[in-house]
């Protein structure tokens, strides 16, 4: 039930969300995997020592006749209790193990993906098991098979367009995706992506990069980690082979490293096809009903704030529209009561912001144009692999670096106004300047590596901010 991520989403636009941890839903979800282990475990370990006492007693019977031979009256569908009991275990032991993170972020999100789905085999199993199970299994049964009979329904009849591929350094895939009719989602939301090409049969979920307000396409920034999104990469690599309608014009497009498919009529085939499931809500959704706003991205985390940063951008460039002399404290629009923005993206090294730097530089652009010398948008931008101002070994490098972005007006590694910042942010200063800002309560929405997560967290219990995480 946790992981119905369609109640979920509708939960998230009631008062419900108010009072349900529905941002934890995932961790919820892994709480009770554990304790249905436990109770499995304890449930299973005292049925074993009854019958190890059985056995002893009568003397004729073993244990494993007990265990591994049907017996009318011992429980279950003809008397199968011990056998369905012992095969269960050894679903849940077997989803338990795959499930780590270990697992997970090691590439082999497949093994994990395709174990998980033993649920189903799990749920036969204790419908035979336990006779009386399905009075606990129609409701949440029913929720499960009505969230999926509307995801088969929402997948479209036909396949979409992939219009455009881009590969980006550091093996990031950047798919520009037809937008189906009617499609309606929110910033921040994310989707799950099949494309046949890759595998038939998987589904895996990505943030939406695009905005709402982007009427005819899809945005998807997939970074290649484990063996599904390398093999997507990989895939496009390849140049496409040369056909009767692409013609001289295709054959050049292979010579490139992007292809723009929404040039040239080609039928649907399943090297151009994918199908979306979604969209899903994340914590992100509550961004537009905050006063001040920070974004933190670590890396490929910058994806859900790509589109909240052009959807902000859009609804303030309208506030600015219908009332030129008006500041954002004034909060004329229910829907977006926020009064200032930080976006903090923290990246590795320079080749990774060649992966959003066109559009924080159009943002750039939008913000001087709207209130020139305004604060409404302020960005942060720091760079690890970059060794610290505090280190005498790159002194000198800084130096001429701040005289090179003082005469040009622009970084010189980005080619923004915003400067980068070599290193990684000292969080207390970080924090403790949003706090002397008191544009209202500030609330933090991260979304990257589970170890910086950590200590974000940390430092908004310590200044009383309210912290948000992305959780798929």
């Amino acid at each position: 039930v946790p992981m119905l991520r369609r109640c979920v989403t509708r939960l998230r636009a009631t008062p419900v969300a108010k009072v349900l941890p529905l941002d934890q839903h995932v961790l919820f979800h892994q709480l009770l995997g554990y304790v249905v282990l436990a109770l499995a475990a304890a449930h299973t370990g005292a049925h074993v020592a009854n019958f190890s006492r059985l056995a002893q007693r009568d003397g004729r019977r073993a244990l494993a006749d007990y265990l591994l031979v049907a017996q009318p009256g011992a429980g279950g569908l003809g008397g199968t209790a011990a056998q369905t009991g012992l095969v269960l275990q050894v679903l849940l032991a077997t989803m338990l193990a795959f499930s780590s993170s270990c697992v997970r972020r090691s590439g082999h999100f497949e093994v994990f993906y395709w174990t998980h789905l033993s649920y189903i085999a799990v749920w036969t199993l204790l419908l035979l098991h336990g006779p009386q199970f399905w009075k606990w299994f129609v409701v949440p049964g029913s929720l499960f098979a009505l969230e999926k009979a509307v995801g088969l329904a929402g997948r479209r009849a036909g396949g979409l367009r992939i219009l455009e591929v881009n590969l980006l350094p550091s093996k990031v895939t950047h798919l520009v995706i037809q937008r189906p009719q009617f499609f309606h989602y929110e910033p921040g939301d994310y989707v799950y992506l099949n494309i046949p090409a890759i595998a038939a049969c998987e589904w895996h979920p990505f943030t939406l990069s695009s905005a709402p307000e982007q009427q005819e396409t899809l945005w998807v920034h997939i970074r290649a980690l484990g063996q599904w999104t390398n093999k997507l990469y990989e895939f496009f690599q390849q140049p496409p082979a040369p056909s009767p309608e692409l013609g001289r014009l295709g054959r050049s497009w292979g010579e490139k490293r992007w292809w723009h498919w929404a040039q040239v009529a080609l039928p649907l085939s399943p090297f151009s096809q994918c199908y979306i499931d979604g969209p899903f809500g994340t914590p992100t959704r509550r961004i537009f009903t905050s006063q001040h706003a920070v974004l933190i991205g670590a890396g490929i985390g910058i994806t859900p704030f790509a589109s909240i940063l052009q959807s902000i951008m859009y609804r303030y460039r309208q506030q600015k529209q219908s009332c030129p002399s008006c500041r954002p404290e004034d909060e004329r629009d229910e829907e977006m009561t926020l009064r200032k923005v930080d976006f903090i993206w923290i990246t590795r090294d320079q080749k990774h912001f060649e992966w959003f730097v066109s559009l924080l530089t159009r943002l750039e652009r939008e913000q001087a144009e709207l209130e020139p010398g305004g604060r409404f948008l302020e960005m942060h931008l720091y760079m690890t692999s970059a060794l610290s101002k505090s280190d005498m070994k790159a002194i000198g490098l800084q130096v001429a670096l701040d005289l090179l972005a003082t005469k040009e007006q622009r970084d010189s590694i980005t080619g923004l106004r915003t400067r980068t910042q070599p290193g990684r942010p000292d969080w207390d200063k970080v924090f403790g300047k949003l706090a002397e800002e008191k544009k209202g309560k500030v609330q933090v929405f991260f979304c990257g590596s589970p170890a910086l997560a950590k200590v974000v967290r940390a430092q908004c219990e310590h200044f009383g901010f309210r912290f948000f995480k992305e959780n798929f």
